[in-house]
């Protein structure tokens, strides 16, 4: 075989919040990490999305800094790049499994021969992953993790770098209206920024409405947008973030899903037909629904249609599969964003860069 999958972790009971760490010990060039996330639900209903258990993901050697996302950011940078529908299984019902992914991806595909992992060419690989598994469902008591890596294995490759993938920026904003000036780095060709505007059941341009690139003080500015509008423009671009999932209702039961835009489709199908779900119109914003089972409980089959995976903007910077085509900033004096607060006054801005790292 040319390429192998193995085990990392077994999957494993926590039943503490807490940090974990796993050492990477693979000689074998990785092109993809993937960790799962299953939580046995002690409740119908949510109180956060599923991606809020994991607050942090992070890939360490030494003193550097591979890969540092959390849930959310790490799920929304994977169904951008990977143009799938969702990384939730969306199983949504007491005594159930709710079952999550989240990838760590070293290439521009799965299995890229020029871009990938070498553990060879580090000293002390590491993955850390911070989880809590109260926090989507607060009554549950438990959390399984399990991780794998996608190896190349008959087939010798040897990539010349790897995409890392770090949280920048976290912005608290406090008030209306307000800008933000960020600083970027300029010593690492950049392929994708992220945007979240993140707040809990909003939509993500009531955090964060506009952003601004520009190039040494001004000197020339690639993108000014109204993030509303972009997004809207971006409809004949992205592939839409699609979601299934199961779910017993009964008055006024709260739902998370992974699109987050203002309007995201809903869809549902009652097991009895006696009832129907309903969702609460002034809800059906930054993914989160309020359902009603009119006429008493019912389990319901739901599919869920929207784009901004977990309150996050893309900004892809050229051919996302050309590398000579991606954002070279290492030639420029400065690069910096401002941000502009929407009409909430909190929440978080939150700055992703996915990046070239050269071996």
């Amino acid at each position: 075989m040319n390429y192998r999958t193995a085990k990392i972790l077994a999957e494993t009971n926590y039943d503490t919040a807490q940090t974990k760490t796993f050492d990477i010990n693979i000689s074998d060039v990785i092109s993809r990490i993937i960790l799962a996330w299953r939580v046995t639900k002690g409740q119908n209903g949510m109180a956060a999305p599923v991606c809020n258990d994991i607050s942090k993901i992070e890939l360490v050697d030494g003193s550097e800094v591979l890969h540092s996302l959390n849930g959310g950011e790490n799920q929304a940078l994977c169904i951008y790049d990977r143009k799938c529908p969702t990384m939730n299984h969306g199983q949504h019902i007491n005594a159930s499994s709710e079952y999550s992914t989240y990838g760590l991806d070293f290439g521009r595909f799965l299995f890229d021969p020029v871009l990938a992992l070498d553990p060879k060419l580090f000293k002390n690989l590491q993955l850390k992953v911070t989880f809590n598994f109260a926090i989507a469902d607060t009554l549950s008591s438990s959390g399984n993790l399990e991780i794998w890596a996608e190896c190349f294995d008959g087939k010798v490759v040897t990539p010349i770098g790897m995409l890392v993938a770090k949280e920048h920026y976290d912005w608290s904003i406090a008030a209306a209206g307000a800008y933000e000036y960020i600083d970027l780095p300029t010593d690492r060709v950049l392929r994708k920024l992220l945007i979240q505007g993140y707040r809990l059941a909003y939509e993500p341009w009531y955090q964060v409405l506009e952003a601004r690139l520009d190039e040494d003080n001004e000197k020339r500015i690639p993108f000014d947008w109204d993030l509303e509008d972009y997004s809207r423009v971006m409809k004949g671009i992205w592939t839409p973030v699609t979601e299934g999932f199961q779910a017993t209702i009964t008055t006024d039961s709260p739902y998370y899903v992974t699109p987050t835009d203002y309007w995201v489709e809903l869809v549902t199908m009652p097991s009895n037909t006696d009832y129907y779900a309903r969702g609460s119109a002034a809800e059906h914003r930054g993914g989160y629904f309020v359902l009603d089972g009119v006429g008493g409980a019912c389990e319901i089959s739901g599919l869920v249609r929207g784009y901004l995976p977990n309150h996050c903007y893309e900004f892809p910077f050229g051919d996302q599969k050309d590398m000579d085509d991606w954002y070279d900033v290492t030639k420029l004096g400065s690069l910096r964003l401002r941000l502009k607060s929407g009409s909430g006054t909190s929440g978080n801005g939150r700055v992703v860069l996915q990046s070239l790292r050269k071996y």
